[in-house]
């Protein structure tokens, strides 16, 4: 086998599967959420939910970039991925691994919007051959998402790794909490890795620049190819100071 590092794989959607529990709440309901019927069953086919668009590695950490190809906000889906070798053993999965800073809770994404998940392997020697990811407890939304616009800015290295910066501008609505990704990709635009983390308090019409550390050091030649903002609505809502 060889290194995956950097490298964009596409996989088919017929890798997803889905494992569904207690989508259909009546919180959900109350917070105006719509839940589909064929969604909210036991089990449903792949391309109701996610499509796995690419993964990559980077030292030991598998990036994963999952699209909407409804014409629906997903509200919120908890993923597990797993990673397999090439005789399909699972070599790691979220599901035996401490969750941190909601790597595999995707939230608020748009019709045709992507989401990074990321899982580290199991160390030296393993060789990652396919990433295969499953969701659960998924819910919808009709409720409007409030616009926020974002703009990568560079890359700089520092002591800790390679830290991405981004421009965030709330639009029309202030957001008490967001998962801002940014997307790194290679010379080849092979997916290097995702980016993520979750900020608060961004005020309606101004401009925050935010560092995102990613513990790792990319590539030479990588580049940010998208940054994207998913206002969290599920959040308790933070104490901002007034006019943030």
């Amino acid at each position: 086998m060889g290194d995956f590092r950097g490298m964009l794989r596409p996989l088919a959607a017929a890798a997803l599967t889905l494992v569904l529990g207690g989508c259909a709440t009546i919180s959900d309901q109350l917070a105006g959420s719509e839940v589909d019927p064929a969604v909210s069953s036991t089990a449903a086919s792949a391309d109701s939910l996610l499509e796995t668009v690419s993964w990559g590695e980077l030292d030991g950490l598998v990036s994963v970039l999952v699209r909407n190809p409804t014409d629906r906000t997903l509200r919120r889906a908890d993923a597990v991925v797993t990673l397999r070798d090439e005789r399909g053993t699972a070599l790691a999965s979220t599901v035996t691994r401490p969750r941190k800073g909601g790597c595999c809770t995707v939230r608020s994404l748009r019709p045709g919007g992507t989401y990074g998940l990321y899982v580290g392997t199991v160390g030296p020697g393993a060789e990652v051959a396919d990433v295969e990811v499953t969701y659960r407890d998924v819910s919808w939304s009709s409720a409007a998402i409030p616009e926020v616009g974002a703009e990568p800015v560079r890359i700089e290295e520092g002591p800790r790794g390679s830290v991405v910066l981004a421009d965030v501008t709330a639009q029309d609505d202030d957001v008490p909490s967001a998962v801002v990704q940014a997307v790194v990709t290679d010379r080849d635009g092979g997916l290097v890795a995702v980016v993520s983390g979750t900020w608060t308090c961004f005020a309606a019409g101004e401009t925050r620049r935010i560092f995102m550390q990613l513990f790792r050091r990319v590539p030479e030649g990588s580049v940010v190819e998208s940054v994207s903002v998913h206002p969290d609505t599920t959040a308790v809502a933070p104490e901002c100071p007034a006019g943030s």
